[in-house]
Parts: C-alpha cells; structure tokens; sequence
C-alpha cells in the first residue's frame, strides 16, 4: 500500500482559504475519477493547518494517480491559487512497513477475493463445518472466531457471511464462522426441534438454556481446531458473535481461558424478557470469563436489558469488561438486533480499538 500525504502551512490570516482550496481539489479529483481522499485541518498544537491523505493499492496505481492530475488544466488552476496562500508545503509518500507483523495497521484489499475456504471439525461425534478467511500477506494472522445467529438454517445458501469477515480482512485479522449443530452445513438437530415449547413457557426457558450450552461446545472445538491451522497464530485467538452467537460467545469464553478476548453482541436480546434460567447461566458465565469481554447493542434492539444487566452485575469484578449502547440502527427493533451484521461501519472503530488492545 501507498500512502500519499500532503501538508499545507498557510500565510498569516489565510488557513480558511488554505482549507476552500483543498476541497475544491478534492471535488476536482472526484470528477477526474479519482478518490476523493481525507482532509484533516488542525484543531490546536503545531504542524500544518491542513493535511490531505489518500491511499493506493500500489505504486502503478499512485503515479497514474499523479498523472492525472497533471493533465488537468482545472486542478493545475486551484494548484496555482494554493500555492498563492501557503508558506510551506510538503509532500510525504510512505508505504507500510513490510518487515513488521502483517496484522498491524491497515490491509488493502484491493484485489483480494473475500472468499473462506470451507473446513470440517469434529464436536463430540458431530463433523461440522466452518468457513476460514484470511487477509493477503505472509501471516499467520492472529484470528476471531465468529459465531452466527439462529437465522442461518440448514440448507441455506447463505453460508459465509462475508460482511463482518471483510472488516476484519482489512485489519490484518483472519476469522473463522463455525457452523454450530443444526444450523446451515452442519448435521445436528436445529435448535428450534430442541426446543419445541412455546416461548415464554418455563419449559421453552429451560430447553433454550440446555440447547445454548451445548451449542457452545461446538464453539470450544473450532476454537481447538483453529489452534491448528497454519494461517493462525494460536495464541492470538478471539470470539464474536451477536444473538444466539452473542449467548454462544459469552458461554464458549466462561469455559476456557483460551480466548484472548470477546465481543458479544445482543446475546438474548429476543429472549432475555421471558427466560430467566438462561438470564441465570448468562449471569453466571459473565462472572467466569477471565479474558477481556465487551458487550454491545444498538438503542432499538428487542431489549437492552442483557447489555445493561450484565454490564450491572459485574461492577465489583476484577475482570476487564466494556459495554456500550449504540444509537438506534434501522427502523424498528429487528433492524436494530443485527447492528453486528449491518452496521460495521458503526462499531468499526470501537471494536478495532479493542481488538489492537487486546487479540
């Protein structure tokens, strides 16, 4: 990857206009075809009052970039009205740093196909299936195991989820979504035969918590398989998941102390109301995770009660613990529940940070 930055220091009294130029060059860019790019302009402290930054997925793709420009007589005028207001001006290209662990910083996936390779592991005497992605560049990557939600049924073609997987590619984060017993590719009886009382009853509470606590058993053993595989660092290894995965997440990382760390979305968001011996083996398993968690949901999800209450009972802990509600996502509350799947752009950030802190 190539970055190019450029800094503008402006004449006494002339930043506003230093800044007019430099969007005006970058909507020029746009209509040339070219990215945009990311303008910074200085808050407090020393350095330029304005710094411009774009990325390239190599050098062919810079210098056709500078060309470009180059040729442009309209980007050669607001070149000209920029050099007329500044008293420096730098130009900075840099390329990351090869040498270093390929899972620091930015990946580039320009290029790179987001497509897992399909694996078989064995829980108990089941042999299920997982879906590995890996981001370019030499590894081996550290790595999250992801679990998914109830909605991935057996027979579906939705397999791979490549949306959360994609995000975690461009990180420098490899991941695995394991299919739990019964659901998508893998044999087992779907949940839903397991627990065939009606919601609400005592009964379904009772059936749900069983089926969840065995389904993340099949969590700890794509997290032994994983342990394995060349592409991951083994020792470097998370756990994810919203809804069922969130619960399966919480309960897989009470069991071991093998995860590096977890981040639950939504775990029984749907259920938390009306089931109180799954609210129990939640609450229980929270207090018996020993690596960092974090625990998150959107405003509008079914109920924000899990994120609160656990975050709630586990105050006088010595664990490391996050939670956070996020603002409403989407339209109603079933659009809120799949803020892991939709609105990465959201939690990006906050998760990257724990991640860089803690995988």
């Amino acid at each position: 990857m190539i970055v190019e930055r450029t800094q503008y220091y402006a004449k006494p009294g002339r930043a506003a206009e230093i800044l007019a130029n430099r969007r005006e060059a970058s909507r020029i860019r746009v209509s040339l075809g070219l990215s945009a790019g990311t303008i910074y302009a200085k808050k407090g402290g020393d350095g330029p009052d304005v710094t411009w930054e774009c990325s390239f997925p190599d050098e062919a793709a810079h210098k056709a970039d500078l060309a470009a420009r180059d040729r442009s007589p309209e980007f050669e005028k607001i070149r000209a009205k920029q050099r007329d207001a500044l008293a420096r001006f730098e130009r900075h290209v840099e390329t990351r740093d090869v040498d270093g662990p390929d899972w620091w910083g930015d990946v580039s996936l320009d290029g790179h196909p987001i497509v897992p390779t399909e694996h078989t592991f064995k829980s108990g005497n089941l042999e299920l299936k997982g879906y590995l992605y890996v981001p370019p560049g030499k590894g081996p990557f550290p790595c999250v195991l992801l679990n998914h939600g109830s909605g991935v049924n057996q027979g579906t073609l939705d397999v791979s989820r490549p949306g959360t997987s994609s995000w975690l590619m461009s990180w420098g984060i490899a991941s695995f979504l394991a299919h739990r017993r019964g659901y998508g590719n893998s044999p087992g009886t779907p949940w839903r035969e397991d627990c065939p009382a009606p919601f609400g009853t005592d009964e379904y509470d009772d059936q749900l918590a069983r089926r969840l606590d065995a389904e993340s058993n099949d969590v700890l053993a794509a997290l032994a398989y994983l342990k394995t595989r060349p592409q991951v660092i083994s020792d470097r290894i998370g756990v994810m998941g919203s809804s069922f995965g969130g619960t399966n997440t919480l309960l897989a990382a009470s069991k071991t102390a093998e995860f590096r760390c977890a981040v639950e979305f939504a775990g029984a968001a749907m259920n938390w109301d009306r089931t109180p011996k799954l609210r129990d083996l939640m609450t229980r398993a929270a207090h018996k995770v020993t690596c960092p968690i974090y625990y998150i949901q959107a405003a509008n999800d079914y109920s924000i009660r899990p994120t609160i209450e656990l975050g709630d009972s586990l105050k006088n802990s010595k664990g490391v613990f996050l939670t956070k509600i996020f603002p409403a996502h989407g339209f109603n509350n079933h659009e809120g529940h799949l803020l892991e799947s939709t609105g990465q752009n959201r939690w990006g950030p906050d998760v990257r940070r724990f991640f860089e802190r803690w995988l």
